[in-house]
């Protein structure tokens, strides 16, 4: 989340701001073809019942949060750099109320948004993004509350924040992210990477303040974490420097937190009770070499298929949500994984040049008869293996043996810990390779492809298979009509995947849709590409909703726009 280099070379095009829809599009879009509608083995459905375009394009929307009682949604707006405030109480005709700035804050990033019961949280980044982050508390006129007007000093960074089922707790994960690894006289700085934390603040309490926990306490466990399927592999950082928490989980109760680590593969569980983080649970490695996990790896061998190979997957998850089914508490993870960036990464020494971890096995690879292009060979892969521990010399050149892709391509089911230390996750089901193979049957002709930041036009088919696939980014879970349902967002694919979860080992698919029309274009005005890029997703069940139905609301960072679906059950 919130690291989207590319916004940066894109041109401001303006759009459409409304676009309401009266015709309720099948399970596959209008540019897919009829006979390639996935089977509804439930009756349930997803129909687009409306588009709110912010008029800003690229990074215009990238997370929301809904209010149920005022009926008003509110949106990180990345490229005015606002809070968007807007009311759906007639879905059908979403209408901007408000734009909020907080800029004369000194604030240089919004970062996420949460809402509940009138209390709107806005995350933020103040000054560089390795200084101490802050969070905003408003009502949901936009208005900043009387308690924290100039806001809550939080850690590095908070790339998502969430509030607990009770109303009690607001909480950051504050990523940390380095600037650089380049080092000061031997020793790399919290200047250059600071430490990633979790921030709670707790509402009830007379004076606002957040209560910011690092994981200093596991500077002595980072053969442990590796051991257990972790990663820390930042060159010369400590574990606190290294662990970066994407994104949060909180359970119904309001008495447990579980903190995605992406870049460690990894998940922290936080005692809320006792404001603590209690354990890091490593996530292992998924093996792709069978039928039922294999990839597509190449962008350039001329086929589209999922395909046993020789090589394993970081989970690295970004959204994870959290469901109690039978009894006990299950994490959901959308396993998009991500690639770090940085100067000083890769053994330079300069302060402006970023070197990425992730290389082609066709060129630093080791055994020749995985290194052709129909193999191996375009696979984007790490060179910091998973026993890499900080202090590790890596360089682009560095040798490839075992090949580790970034990400799964897939949503996991985990048990949700709850134990002290470090220690395994315990995973009760993978997607496999499901995600892929049915985004192939439904979407062929735009399988594994992406858009172009640049001329607004859709990448090539195959063009992703290499990195990431079609990228399982954001993650939402909610109950209706007797159901559990999991709505999962493929990034660069474009279209959102419907499970019923109520057996958290034997998960049913339901439906794909998709509202892009790859035929368009991001800054077409003729033919306007429609919703590019979900990134963050709500679940809005039936006793929250502005229409009395379950609905399923998703922000698309590229487009800039949201679309809202009526979850029908005929």
């Amino acid at each position: 989340m919130n690291k989207r280099k590319y916004f940066l070379t894109v041109p401001f095009i303006v759009l459409p701001l409304v676009a309401s829809l009266t015709a309720a599009p099948s399970a596959a879009t209008s540019v897919q073809p009829a006979a390639a509608k996935p089977a509804n083995v439930t009756g349930v459905s997803l129909r687009l019942a409306s588009r709110y375009d912010t008029l800003a394009g690229v990074g215009g929307a990238e997370i929301s949060a809904m209010d149920a009682k005022s009926k008003r949604l509110f949106i990180t707006n990345g490229v005015k750099n606002t809070i968007d405030i807007v009311d759906i109480s007639d879905i059908k005709k979403p209408k901007l109320v408000k734009a909020v700035s907080f800029s004369d804050k000194g604030v240089t990033g919004i970062q996420s948004v949460a809402a509940q019961n009138g209390l709107v949280v806005v995350a933020t980044s103040v000054g560089a993004k390795t200084a101490a982050g802050r969070v905003f508390m408003m009502d949901v006129d936009g208005k900043l509350l009387a308690s924290a007007p100039k806001g809550v000093a939080v850690g590095a960074l908070p790339d998502s924040i969430h509030i607990s089922p009770d109303g009690r707790y607001v909480l950051t994960a504050n990523e940390g992210e380095p600037q650089d690894y380049c080092k000061v006289n031997g020793v790399l700085t919290e200047t250059s990477d600071p430490k990633g934390s979790v921030s709670i603040i707790d509402t009830t309490a007379k004076k606002l303040v957040a209560k910011t926990l690092d994981f200093s306490a596991f500077d002595d466990r980072l053969s442990g974490i590796i051991y257990a399927g972790g990663r820390v592999y930042g060159p010369g950082a400590t574990v606190a420097q290294d662990l970066e928490p994407e994104y949060i989980a909180i359970s119904k109760d309001s008495t447990t937190a579980w903190v995605t680590l992406q870049e460690n593969n990894a998940i922290a569980t936080v005692d809320l009770v006792t404001g603590a983080i209690i354990g890091v649970s490593g996530l292992g490695f998924k093996n792709y070499n069978t039928d039922a996990t294999g990839i597509d790896p190449s962008d350039k061998d001329n086929l589209a298929s999922p395909r046993a190979v020789a090589a394993y997957g970081m989970y690295q998850p970004d959204a994870v949500a959290v469901a109690r089914l039978g009894g006990n508490d299950y994490l959901f993870t959308a396993n998009e994984g991500d690639a770090r960036e940085w100067p000083c990464l890769m053994g330079g020494t300069s302060l402006t040049v970023a070197e990425a971890e992730d290389v082609r096995y066709g060129t630093n690879g080791t055994n020749a008869a995985l290194k052709t292009d129909a193999t191996l060979g375009r696979l984007t892969v790490t060179p910091f293996t998973p026993a890499t521990v900080t202090g590790t010399i890596v360089t682009t050149k560095t040798p490839v043996a075992d090949a580790y892709s970034l990400g799964a391509r897939s949503f996991t089911v985990w048990k949700a810990p709850t134990f002290e230390g470090v220690f395994p996750a315990e995973r009760v089901y993978d997607s496999g390779n499901f995600i892929e193979t049915k985004v192939l049957e439904i979407n062929g002709g735009f399988f594994n492809a992406d858009w172009s930041t640049t001329t607004g036009a859709a990448n090539l088919k195959d063009t992703r298979s290499d990195n990431k696939g079609p990228e399982p980014e954001g993650i939402a879970f909610g109950r209706a009509f007797g159901k559990n349902w999991l709505v999962v967002g493929l990034e660069r694919d474009g279209g959102i995947m419907l499970f019923e979860v109520s057996n958290p080992a034997a998960p049913q698919f339901v439906q794909y849709i998709s509202t892009t029309d790859w035929l368009g274009g991001m800054f077409n005005l003729v033919r306007p590409a429609g919703d590019v890029s979900p990134e963050g997703i709500l679940f809005i069940e039936a006793k929250n909703s502005p229409t009395k139905k379950p609905l399923v609301i998703v922000s698309y960072e590229l487009s800039g726009t949201i679309a809202i679906f009526e979850l029908n059950n005929k």
